[in-house]
């Protein structure tokens, strides 16, 4: 069998590309970076998701078609760029699919696109209604939702699944998405632990479930593939034992959601280049993001294989190694 990769050089897609390549499938990527690091084995194709021109630059045919290509970043001052990478670039990657003949396409988005409660006791699936407003202020989720909605529409002519992975953890992480928590823990003197909660996951389940999805997803269906729900104080808990670090540990009440979402908003303003400190990221750390993936477990026969202390671990042994992130 014969896939192609969009996104092949981040995360989740870089080690999509290893597990594929060992299970014997033929690999090709489709990367904007020139110095891409992929293994010699790998067919690469250049192009830019955001135009159609590289449609005629993939040569060959492939049967699965996974697209992990996207842009995160929680800036409202890039809602433009995102919606040209997640969404265009998304509406490219389904008509390529289609014009290539693909037999099967998998659009990893995220479990951000299910919503969140603020109750500890609520697991959310994929059945559940996000609220209206919290896609305003928060231009990655909008961008997200939107790009599900043009899977929806193309998915009766096309056979196309969605996955919706939850926080991800482990090595690869070059970016320190979900690797900034490690970070922050190893290096202050103190955190500040907020009442919610999340769900985590490592990402070799991750690539476990989207290649279960490219062979028993239903088309127009999303799974939600997630592994433990945490509170943070567990989380940071877990990451101050994973690096030898404990911090001071300074619990946040909840009535301080309010004034910490002022603080974002004033922090966004005055800050340039600010990736996390957001209104709307700040106001979720009191949000409880817990689901739950029983439909990927029965329709995927999926089932996550790493706790959140294994995927820690793998992590942070993955950034010393890199010189990514020194502890204290």
């Amino acid at each position: 069998m014969r896939a192609l990769v969009t996104g092949a050089t981040g995360f989740i897609g870089r080690r999509l590309v290893d597990r594929l390549l060992s299970l014997g499938i033929e690999v090709a990527a489709l990367t904007r970076q020139a110095s891409h690091g992929l293994p010699s084995q790998v067919k690469v194709f250049p192009g830019d998701l955001r135009t159609r021109e590289f449609m005629h630059c993939v040569q060959g045919s492939y049967e699965r078609l996974y697209h992990c290509a996207a842009l995160i970043s929680f800036e409202p001052a890039r809602r433009d760029e995102l919606f040209a990478v997640n969404v265009q670039g998304t509406r490219h990657v389904l008509e390529a699919a289609r014009q290539w003949n693909t037999e099967r396409t998998v659009v990893v988005s995220s479990a951000c696109t299910i919503g969140f409660s603020f109750s500890p006791g609520t697991e959310l699936d994929e059945h559940a209604t996000l609220a209206p407003g919290l896609l305003k202020g928060n231009p990655y989720l909008e961008s997200k939702w939107i790009m599900e909605q043009e899977v929806y529409e193309k998915a009766s002519s096309h056979h196309i699944t969605i996955v919706n992975p939850t926080t991800v953890y482990g090595p690869g992480d070059r970016t320190l998405n979900s690797g900034t928590l490690l970070c922050a823990v190893a290096r202050s003197p103190f955190v500040a632990v907020p009442p919610g909660g999340s769900n985590v996951v490592d990402v070799d389940d991750v690539v476990d479930g989207i290649i279960a999805a490219g062979e028993r997803g239903n088309t127009g269906s999303r799974y939600i593939l997630g592994g433990s729900n945490l509170p943070f104080c567990d989380i940071i808990g877990t990451a101050a034992e994973v690096t030898g670090h404990s911090p001071l540990r300074i619990s946040l009440p909840s009535l301080a959601r309010v004034p910490a979402g002022i603080a974002a908003r004033a922090a966004a303003f005055f800050l340039s280049n600010n990736r996390f400190i957001t209104p709307s990221l700040v106001e979720g750390m009191f949000a409880y993001k817990y689901y739950s993936s029983n439909r990927a477990r029965s329709d995927l026969q999926w089932t996550p294989q790493y706790s959140f202390r294994e995927s820690a671990e793998r992590a942070w042994v993955y950034y010393q190694k890199e010189g990514f992130c020194r502890g204290k």
